[in-house]
Parts: structure tokens; C-alpha cells; sequence
């Protein structure tokens, strides 16, 4: 296992106070190569993601990203992606939906987060963006603001949460009880029409399900480009067993799938899509598909089920109706989902002078890209 830091063999140390009561962590070890039970302290515990684990690593590692292992003296562990940005000197750092809290308190989080900037200043890099699964907490936006960290829009889709509770005792008629009335009509509607609904664990309508999301971030208008790695990044994530991808077919036709991530000692909603064409004739394919990753959690004894995000780029409050994420809230709202205000993500720039250039460079980039293509256009 190697380790990097300011000389070949070292590593860097970095110290970082966070807030009021004395909040403090160091970075204390940065390895190429994560410990045996990385997954269980960044995937499995509270506020745990799959993108912290390895399955991700490997797969950012084979986009061209390095992954660095991170431990902090308090004993938490975060994974940080970086990247080089040739011409330019220096390096781009993530740590994807990291730090974890791993329960702790949100200024124990900021901590960590300021003490990964100080690392990655110290290594000559440019900027750090960080964005753990973490409820909204004055505390934590405070102490990375006294850091030199800036909210910054949203890396991942979405930022707020829709959770529904799944407390002791509860039961599938229970659950049903609480739907609105609609939801329960179009469930079994869908079941009545012929819909079936089943895990598809070997992942052999992946790519099809890809071309619904892309039709459906089209729809939506946000960009997703399910080619660009999202398929081979599903097959890992269920080859690893952190994932579970649930179809739902008439005949040998797909109506519509989601992916489910296992993390934070519960089940959460990440990708979701159906086929618009098919609604018509095969009308609520995205209410059984929920309600069958619900009724999973719920007999697998799980304490909450996370049904992801609605909110999009340039529109991070809770929808209103009108809203363009309304329809998303108003479906899961239906299901009993309760909104959860989540951390804004955010970054540190590094090396200020840097990161302007890199963005002139870009900008630049972009025009003759438009140049060129106007150019042969024009032939």
C-alpha cells in the first residue's frame, strides 16, 4: 500500500478546527489501495454511500480519476477522487457524497471536510468540492464558510431527499393506508393489467433501461447520457452487491426499471425511469416499481427507505406546485415520502489563480469547439 504526501514516502498532515466545541480532524493516511473493511465504514454506516465505496473507486479509476483513501485522526475514513488538468499544474479533488457523517455531529463533518482542503492545498491542488449525505445544519454550512468553502450547485442530481420511515410495526397494509388513494389505484391497476415486477440481479436490460433515462432527462431537461458509463457503472455496482435493479416487463416488453443502492443501513432510490410511450396502455408502471422497492425494505427490516431526490439544477427548494419538480414530489409525497432538507454541496478553491485560468482555458476551448463546428456547417 503507498501513501502520498509532500515527498515521496511522507504524508501530509493537515489540521483543521471546525466551528464552535473545539471540532477538530487530521488527515492522517492517503493510500492508493483501500483497507479490507473500506466499504463498511464508508458504505454501510449512517450517512454512508455508495459513493464512497470501492466499487465506485474502480470505476472513476478507470475514467481517468485517482482514488486516494483517506483517514482522519478521529478514525473515519473518506474517499477522494482526483484528477490532473494538464497544462495546468496542480490537480481536481472530489469526495463524493463525502465525508460521511458515520452519526456524528455536522460540525464533526465539517471538520473533515476543512481538513481534506488543507490536505489538498498543501499538495498543490486547485479545488475540492465535497458534498456529504447530510441533513441541512447551520453548524456545518458555518464552519466551512470560516474555512474558505462556497456552496456550489449540486454534482449529483439532486441535493433533498424524499424518505419514508418504515418504524417497527409497520406493515404492508399499514403502508397502504397511508398512500393517497390514487397511488393505491394505479398499483393495482398496474398488476391488474398484466405488469410484473422482478429483480433483474444478472443486469440484462441495463442498456435499456439507459435509453429510458436518457429520454427521460430529456423530458426533464437535464442531461444524463446513460453511454457515458452509467450502464458498466450499474453492472459493477451489482456485481458488488451495493446495488438492486428491479424491472417491470409486460411480455418481454420493459416498461420501466430502478436502480436501489444499499447504503446507510438502508435502501435508496438513485436512478428511475419508464417508457412515456407505454403509459396509455399500461398505466402505473413507476407506482408498482416503487411500491415493490418499498415492500423490499420493508421485509428485509429496514428502518427507512430513501426514494431519492426530486429537486433539479437552478431549483433546490421544495417544489411548489407549477414547479417543474412538482409531479416528482406529488408521486412520491403520494407514497407517504416526506421531504428532507439535505447540505448543499460545496467547494474550496485551492489555488485561486489556478482555477480562473483553468476556466479561461475551458471557455476557450468551448469557442473553438463552436468555431470549428460552425466552420464545417458552413462547407
Amino acid at each position: 500500500m503507498s501513501r502520498d504526501g509532500g515527498a515521496a514516502g511522507s504524508v501530509g498532515t493537515a489540521t483543521a478546527a471546525a466551528g464552535a466545541r473545539g471540532a477538530r480532524a487530521e488527515v492522517t493516511e492517503v493510500a492508493d489501495a483501500p483497507a479490507g473493511d473500506w466499504d463498511a465504514r464508508t458504505v454501510a454506516p449512517p450517512g454512508g454511500h455508495v459513493l464512497q465505496g470501492t466499487a465506485w473507486a474502480e470505476h472513476r479509476r478507470g475514467q481517468g480519476w485517482r482514488p486516494r483513501f483517506v483517514t482522519f485522526s478521529d478514525g473515519r475514513v473518506a474517499l477522494l477522487l482526483t484528477r490532473l488538468q494538464p497544462p495546468l499544474p496542480g490537480f481536481l479533488a472530489y469526495a463524493p457524497r463525502g465525508p460521511i457523517a458515520g452519526g456524528d455531529p455536522a460540525r464533526a463533518v465539517a471538520a473533515r471536510a476543512v481538513a481534506l482542503g488543507e490536505w489538498v492545498r498543501r499538495q498543490g491542488g486547485t479545488i475540492l468540492a465535497v458534498d456529504p449525505e447530510l441533513d441541512a445544519d447551520p453548524a456545518y454550512d458555518a464552519a466551512l464558510a470560516a474555512a474558505g468553502f462556497r456552496p456550489t450547485e449540486e454534482i449529483q442530481p439532486s441535493r433533498h431527499r424524499m424518505v419514508l420511515q418504515l418504524p417497527a410495526g409497520t406493515t404492508e397494509e399499514s403502508l397502504l393506508a397511508g398512500m393517497a388513494k390514487g397511488t393505491r389505484q394505479r398499483i393495482r391497476k398496474a398488476e391488474e393489467g398484466g405488469t410484473l415486477v422482478r429483480e433483474n440481479g444478472a443486469g440484462e436490460r441495463l442498456a435499456e433501461f439507459g435509453t429510458l433515462l436518457d429520454a427521460t432527462a430529456e423530458r426533464r431537461h437535464f442531461t444524463f447520457a446513460a453511454e457515458s458509463g452509467f450502464v458498466d457503472w450499474w453492472r459493477r455496482a451489482l456485481g458488488a452487491g451495493v446495488a438492486v435493479f428491479l424491472v417491470a416487463e409486460h411480455g418481454d416488453r420493459l416498461l420501466g426499471g430502478l436502480v436501489a443502492y444499499r447504503q446507510g443501513g438502508h435502501l435508496a432510490t438513485a436512478f428511475s425511469a419508464d417508457d412515456a410511450g407505454t403509459r396509455r396502455e399500461h398505466p402505473g408502471t413507476m407506482h408498482l416499481l416503487r411500491w415493490s422497492i418499498i415492500r423490499r425494505a420493508l421485509a428485509e427490516g429496514l428502518p427507512a427507505i430513501d426514494l431519492g431526490g426530486v429537486d433539479l439544477p437552478g431549483h433546490r427548494e421544495r417544489p411548489a406546485e407549477g414547479d417543474p419538480g412538482w409531479g416528482l414530489y406529488e408521486h412520491k409525497a403520494s407514497f407517504g415520502a416526506e421531504w428532507v432538507e439535505s447540505a448543499a454541496a460545496h467547494e474550496l478553491i485551492a489555488r485561486p489563480w489556478l482555477y480562473r485560468t483553468g476556466l479561461l482555458l475551458r471557455g476557450a476551448r468551448r469557442s473553438a469547439r463552436r468555431l470549428v463546428g460552425a466552420a464545417r456547417r458552413g462547407r
